[in-house]
């Protein structure tokens, strides 16, 4: 299918891109995403698997996870012969300026279109309390001013990513239970909605209105058959370019197959002039 007007994203943790590649690259040919962002590649530049993505006719672009933690990356669909401009321009690997310990290879940023477009993987943050979720509160702040910067240039934004916070007591299968913990805690998520206040629309709540749409669900014991699960994986938009989104999907069914990722894949399609 070639890119046309509009434009099908997708954000996927595929918790290494080279343990998951078949996964990742079976989904891609059966949905067909103008761009995936992904996270926790777990893979450098070096390593990544390159060829399946490039014979589909992606182009990549990568950031981290030489050390087999972390890393991000976008795959961006080659527009061939079509009219639209789908060239992956001003690139920005991470949030310029970051100085350790905030300066791991979290973020990537690109403009496709007329879109500023981020894959992000925010800090995990361990456990409340500790100096691991005082640097995610930290990052959090980071990424808050870095986004209102790159707003004053790039108005259309699209964050994509595993942000590790539920935000709402809805996107938590037992609220009660972990309203004090990491990803739910108020810190966190007041630093959400910090996002929210400034302009940016959560576009699969927004979708899914009070229904549970959760992307994560731990591998301990039964937690996915029994959909004990958070919604840690989001999209979020400015207010006109979430008025263009017709289809947001969340593809829990990956979860459940063999080796899967412990996420599921977040799809979005936009309605593009």
């Amino acid at each position: 299918m070639m890119p046309g007007p509009n434009a099908r994203l997708a954000t996927w943790n595929v918790e290494s891109i080279r343990a998951r590649h078949d996964q990742v690259i079976t989904w891609v040919e059966a949905n067909e995403p103008d761009v995936l962002a992904m996270q926790e590649t777990r893979c450098g530049s070096r390593l990544f698997p390159r060829k399946a993505f490039i014979d589909l006719g992606y182009e990549l672009v990568i950031h981290g996870g030489e050390s087999g933690h972390g890393g991000v990356a976008f795959a961006v669909r080659d527009g061939g012969e079509c009219a639209v401009d789908t060239s992956v321009r001003s690139i920005d690997l991470g949030i310029p300026g970051a100085v350790s310990p905030l300066d791991e290879p979290r973020s990537i940023s690109i403009t496709w279109r007329h879109l500023r477009l981020h894959s992000i993987y925010a800090p995990n943050g361990q456990k409340v309390g500790t100096q691991a979720h005082r640097v995610k509160l930290a990052w959090f702040s980071l990424l808050r001013q870095w986004l209102q910067l790159e707003r004053e240039d790039h108005p259309h934004v699209i964050v994509l990513g595993d942000l590790n916070i539920a935000p709402m007591d809805v996107d938590v299968w037992d609220p009660r239970r972990y309203r004090m913990r990491n990803l739910t805690s108020p810190p966190e998520r007041e630093a959400f909605r910090a996002l929210m206040e400034d302009g940016l629309v959560d576009v699969v709540r927004h979708h899914y209105g009070d229904a549970a749409a959760f992307t994560w669900w731990n591998r301990r014991s039964d937690f996915y058959e029994t959909d004990r699960g958070w919604r840690l994986d989001h999209v979020l938009t400015d207010a006109e370019t979430a008025s263009l989104v017709t289809i947001v999907r969340v593809d829990r069914a990956e979860r459940q197959k063999p080796n899967s990722t412990d996420h599921a894949p977040v799809l979005v399609e936009l309605a593009l002039a």
